[in-house]
This record gives structure tokens, C-alpha cells and sequence, in this order.
């Protein structure tokens, strides 16, 4: 078998800081835990999904299907799930492709939320 003479391209990794880097690992770390207390409440197909783009690094996909579950659903949320939400939503900074965390004003107040 030949081989060709040209060079290998090498794929050039994403130049981050620190602090970007700190905010995806946290954004991961979050999401999936998020994720995981509120498993027992999404339906089977929709959390094999959520959990997909979990792993594969798909964060505002995972969001802002879980705002879509959370409000077309009405499934209960506590506040500090609520607000562990919010907090998610907030640290998303190129949104406006996405129906629900594009618009934490209007999603969530629409939560359902319950007393512990």
C-alpha cells in the first residue's frame, strides 16, 4: 500500500482560559447533577436523551429540552431545583437558537414548583 506524500493534518485544539474551561466543567458537572435529581420524574426516552447530550457535551440541548419536559409536562420541581435551573440557564452565553433557554423570564415562572 502507498502512502501519500502529503502531511497529516492535525487538528488544532480550541485556545480556552482557565476560566472558560472552569465554566464548562462546571456547566457538565451541573447539568448532569440537575439531570439526575429529576430522572425519576422524566419519562424514560426523554431522559436516555437528556442523558446522551450530557455526555456528549450538548449542554444547551440538555436545558433546554429539560425546560421543554419541565413546563409542557408540568412535572414538579422544587425551588431549589427551581433555582439550580435558573442558575444553569444563566451561565449559557450564545442562546437565542433555543426555545426555552433562550427566555428564562417566561420559563420560569412557568415551573411548577412544590414544597419539598
Amino acid at each position: 500500500m502507498e502512502f501519500s506524500e502529503r502531511g497529516r493534518r492535525t487538528r488544532e485544539k480550541p485556545c480556552r482560559t482557565k476560566e472558560q474551561i472552569d465554566r464548562l466543567n462546571k456547566l457538565s458537572k451541573d447539568s448532569r447533577s440537575l439531570l439526575e435529581q429529576l430522572a425519576d420524574r422524566l419519562p424514560p426516552e426523554a431522559l436516555a436523551q437528556y442523558r446522551t447530550f450530557s455526555d456528549v457535551g450538548e449542554w444547551g440541548e440538555l436545558v433546554d429540552g429539560l425546560c421543554a419536559s419541565l413546563v409542557k409536562r408540568r412535572i414538579p420541581v422544587t425551588a431549589a431545583e427551581r433555582d439550580s435551573l435558573a442558575e444553569l440557564m444563566a451561565m449559557f452565553e450564545n442562546r437565542e437558537d433555543y426555545a426555552y433557554l433562550s427566555d428564562p423570564e417566561r420559563v420560569l415562572p412557568q415551573l411548577t414548583v412544590v414544597p419539598m
